[in-house]
This record gives structure tokens, sequence and C-alpha cells, in this order.
């Protein structure tokens, strides 16, 4: 990402003169780590300039910022926390300036790749909306800042789409804790229901896994469809539903399995499987996977 800004905007360095024989970027770094090299502010500024002049961004402060993770790029080869997230001991990114800042990021990304639009997924969103892991207010903290970049996937300049990937009652939890981010699926028709797998699907699912770890012989042909698995499979609905579980069920099977275990697998040894492996929902409880 720090050699995407380089590029970027080392065109618009008055002192920038590009070479056949030194790599730019990786020729600014070495002569940056020099022990005489200039002090990091000394070179950020014209690179600060450079940034605007690129039209990546016309925030002076934004520029600065993105200035910054190159010229740190010769001590921190790696993004730090402080990066992207504000209210952070020597943050780079001012208050409620997130958007700006990420649009000016997704702009480098698409700038320097070539990429028409830029994607990301976040997975498990449920962590944050359900405020697993954070602390109440900071899971808010997140959620309004979330709602600041998804204004940005409105905008046409610079094409971004941004996936939440959550389990059906973790929104509509997420939802009755933050309405305006349910607003915000619900009025562009946002919201895809992925339904669960179907006994068609399942097999297919497991078939495919077990042709990509049988050898191609033809010397084997009983060994075909969903061996060593029976054609009925005996899982719980929760199982079937959810293609994570499923795969970790079989593959727990088949590693368990020793000299006396039946093959095909029987019903009760693959039920002996599922329940040691989601032992809290079999006694009652819920299961992270598959609630």
């Amino acid at each position: 990402f720090a050699k995407f800004i380089w590029e970027l905007a080392a065109p618009h360095v008055p002192t920038y003169q590009q070479s056949l024989f030194q790599p730019g970027f990786e020729g600014y770094l070495l002569a940056e780590s020099r022990p005489t090299r200039r002090p990091p502010q000394e070179i950020a500024t014209p690179l600060q300039a450079a940034i605007m002049a690129a039209g990546v961004t016309a925030d002076e402060q934004i520029a600065h910022c993105l200035a910054r993770i190159v010229t740190d790029a010769v001590r921190k080869p790696y993004f730090e926390y402080r990066d992207f997230v504000p209210r952070a001991t020597n943050s780079l990114v001012a208050e409620a300036e997130e958007a700006s800042y990420f649009g000016a990021i997704l702009k480098t990304l698409s700038h320097g790749s070539g990429a028409a639009a830029t994607a990301f997924l976040i997975d498990e969103f449920e962590e944050i909306g359900l405020q697993k892991r954070l602390t109440k207010r900071a899971a808010h903290g997140y959620l309004s800042t979330l709602k600041r970049l998804i204004n940005l996937t409105l905008k046409e300049d610079n094409p971004f789409w941004l996936f939440l990937s959550m389990t059906p009652d973790a929104y509509r939890t997420t939802c009755d804790l933050e309405t305006g981010l349910e607003q915000r699926f619900t009025e562009h028709d946002g919201v895809l229901e992925i339904e669960p797998l179907q006994l068609d699907d399942i097999t297919a699912v497991i078939r495919s896994r077990l042709d990509a770890a049988r050898p191609r012989t033809p010397e084997n042909p009983s060994r075909q469809g969903l061996f060593p698995f029976p054609d009925d499979l005996p899982f719980s609905p929760a199982t079937r539903a959810n293609p994570r579980r499923l795969v970790k069920v079989c593959s727990s099977a088949i590693s368990g399995a020793d000299e006396t275990t039946p093959v095909p697998f029987t019903s009760t040894y693959l039920q002996n499987i599922e329940a040691k492996l989601f032992s809290t929902e079999f006694n009652g409880g819920q299961d992270a996977l598959g609630s």
C-alpha cells in the first residue's frame, strides 16, 4: 500500500527523477534508511503536496497521514492500529475523519492496482454487533464508523462494496441495537439471505472434498460417491445447514477412525463425533457456528 502511494505521488515530487537502473520505491527506502537520511518530516512535506497533486485527496491532513505511511515504511514495513483508528495513542487519523481517510485509501488502492472497484468482506460480524469482544461503548463506536463507511458505497467516483456476513439471529439482534445500520441496508435492498444447505448441496460438498483427496486411479471403482460416509447422512439440522460444521464433522470422523471403526461409518459413530465437537449445543446450549 505504501508503494502504491509512492508510485502515484512520486512523479509530482519536484526532486524525483525516474531511473531505469534504480527501483523507485525500493531505492527510496534504501536511501532513507542510511544514517545520514533527512528527518521524516522533511521528506513527508513534499510527498504530502505530491499526493494532493496526484488527485488522491484534497485534504491536507489526510494527505499528511498517507505521506507518513510512506515515510514510516522505512522503520516499520507493516500497519499499526494507530494508522487507521482515531483516539489511539499517536494516531494518524483525526476524530470523525475515518470515512474521508478511508475514501483516500480506496482511491489509492483503485489507482495503484488498476481496479474498477474495491470490495471488503467483514465475516462473523456478530462478534462486533453483539458486543462479544468489545465493550458496549467501543461496539457502538465501531458501528457508527461503519455507517459512515457505508455512505462511501453510494459515491459513484470510487466504486466500493462492503459486505457484512453474520447469522440471521445475529442480524436481527444487530438491527435492534443499531437501527440506523439496518436502515442503510434495507433502503438500498442490500440484504441477501443465504438459504441453508439442502441434501443435494451437502452431498456435493462432501463428495468434492473426498474427490480432491482420492488418488485418481481406475483400480478403486468401489470407493466412489460418499464412501466412507453412508448415503443417508445422520447429521443434525444445525450441521446440515452449515458448511463449516459439516466439513469439520466429516474431517474429524476420518481422522478419528482406526482399524476397529466400521466402514461405511455408522450413524452412531458419526453422531458421537458430532456430539463431541458441539457438546455445548447437545447439552442445551448454543453453539456459535450453528446459531
